[in-house]
């Protein structure tokens, strides 16, 4: 058997080659340290993670710091813009339907009172005003730049309430100077609604006869007693009063004619008819 002997140049370039095995192994290496990245000691990386931490923090107290200064800034920017004088109160407009208010006394109180457009303080100002004689309520608002507008809401008497209050339209009592004469009624606490409800339905059933309410009582046994504008006072009761009244105001042209009423009390409390007498109390005596 022949042997084929190589020169020895070229036995050992076969024998220095890298195996193919080992190639693809360092390829695989190089790849994925490349992917991976540089590793990094575990006590180098806390380290990293600290600076990081601290630099957000400085960023983040530094946008706070620019927040509060910017604030602080337009503060003081806003307080001494307010306190121009072009912003002092300088107009004041009294609107509304006022009989018995004077203007010139509203403008007066509201020139009083401290502050300007920005600080001027309308519910103090409308709590003030609400409480001057004949002030229902006010509607207050404020008039660019330097101005005050008030409507002034007026109380309506409409009749007496006792011996001194006045009840105005509304249902509320208020106390004030009046000298022309109003029929006068009287009730409990908290009726007067009540009391106003009743006597326009009285009132409507009276016109019938041309006569209206002069005086109106609602005792506190809750019986009603009217006293007419002719002088007749009618004991109405406590019970069916609009159907006794009903009655009665049909035959009282029977009754009485022409003839003066003055001074008679007719007592409607009967099932079946009614009393007359002279009246010898006020009304709203039993």
């Amino acid at each position: 058997m022949a042997v084929i002997s190589l020169p020895g140049w070229l036995q050992l370039g076969r024998n220095n080659r890298p195996k193919v095995d080992d190639y693809d192994l360092t390829q695989k290496r190089r790849r994925r340290q490349s992917s991976m990245g540089t590793r990094v000691k575990p006590g180098a990386q806390k380290e990293i993670s600290a600076k990081v931490n601290w630099l957000s923090l400085v960023a983040m107290l530094g946008k706070l710091s620019l927040v509060v200064l910017l604030t602080l800034v337009l503060y003081l920017f806003v307080s001494w813009g307010i306190k121009r004088p072009m912003f002092n109160i300088q107009r004041i407009q009294v609107t509304g339907d006022m009989q018995q208010v004077d203007k010139e006394l509203i403008s007066k109180r509201l020139q009083s009172m401290p502050g300007n457009f920005f600080t001027f303080n309308l519910f103090s100002a409308a709590k003030e005003l609400n409480a001057m004689p004949w002030v229902s309520h006010v509607q207050l608002r404020r008039l660019w730049p330097d101005g005050i507008q008030v409507n002034v809401i007026e109380h309506r008497p409409l009749v007496r309430w006792g011996e001194q209050k006045l009840l105005d339209t509304e249902g509320q009592l208020f106390e004030a100077d009046y000298t022309p004469h109003l029929p006068q009624f009287t009730g409990p606490d908290g009726a007067q609604l009540e009391v106003m409800r009743e006597a326009k339905e009285f009132n409507r059933q009276l016109t019938r006869i041309h006569h209206s309410i002069d005086q109106l009582v609602l005792s506190e046994r809750r019986a009603w007693t009217i006293k007419l504008d002719n002088g007749l006072t009618i004991n109405l009761g406590r019970a069916n009063m609009h159907e006794r009244l009903g009655k009665f105001v049909d035959a009282y042209p029977i009754i009485f004619g022409d003839q003066s009423v003055q001074g008679k009390l007719v007592d409607l409390r009967y099932e079946n008819g009614f009393a007359l007498r002279l009246a010898s109390a006020e009304p709203g005596a039993r």
